[in-house]
């Protein structure tokens, strides 16, 4: 009955360690949001009007929604230079995150100039105005580039690209390095075979006993 009451204790510890593997995994949820691989993903008011301008390489949309080949997304944060944009992306070159970068939306200032026509000498004034208005991205147009930008509450498209903008880092596949560790709270692989090894030989162990135990209950040495 000792052998027998050891090898339950060792069985209940077994059954502790396999808790763990038994526990509920809860399924990552759908990333939210995109980078843009790519320098030519165009965002549109919709899916059948003209582009207004690309997304700024290495930079996210919000995907809202998917209708075929286009995500219904959003672009940019509220703020004192920007407002959010919703409208169609292609799919095509746009990367699913699970973890998006710190900075989701590119934060961009460049130079818009206003211009005044000029009536003649009689009064001094100012021709030019430059200020600063917030950058969404570039638009290729005819061989030239426009910026396509936002300043106190209206959209202009101004002169030249504008994009010596920061970017984001685009973590790499580590492919020759080595394979993943298992997660936080998981039992390694080793564990699980010798967990699995000590349970057979316990398994055993117990039938044995069981087998024992029945033949020495209907022995009768001779007298």
């Amino acid at each position: 009955m000792k052998a027998v009451k050891s090898i339950i204790c060792c069985l209940s510890a077994l059954l502790i360690f396999f808790i763990p593997l038994r526990a509920p995994v809860h399924a990552r949820a759908d990333s939210s949001y995109a980078r843009a691989d790519a320098r030519d993903i165009y965002f549109c008011k919709d899916k059948n009007s003209t582009a207004l301008f690309a997304i700024p390489y290495t930079y996210c949309v919000e995907i809202i929604s998917a209708d075929g080949e286009w995500y219904y997304v959003r672009y940019g944060d509220a703020n004192n230079l920007y407002e959010p944009l919703y409208g169609y992306c292609k799919s095509e070159n746009l990367t699913p995150v699970d973890e998006p970068p710190e900075n989701k939306f590119l934060f961009y200032t460049v130079p818009l100039t206003f211009r005044t026509d000029s009536y003649g000498n009689s009064l001094p004034a100012e021709n030019e105005l430059t200020v600063n208005s917030a950058f969404y991205g570039t638009y290729y147009s005819g061989g030239f580039a426009y910026s396509y930008v936002r300043y106190n509450g209206n959209f202009y498209y101004t002169s030249g690209a504008n994009d010596g903008y920061p970017l984001n880092e685009i973590p790499s596949q580590n492919v020759d390095g080595p394979p993943p560790s298992a997660p936080d709270g998981s039992p390694s692989t080793e564990k699980i075979i010798i967990a699995v090894v000590i349970a057979c030989v316990a398994a055993g162990a117990l039938v044995g006993v069981y087998i024992t135990s029945r033949r020495a209950r209907y022995f009768r040495p001779d007298k």
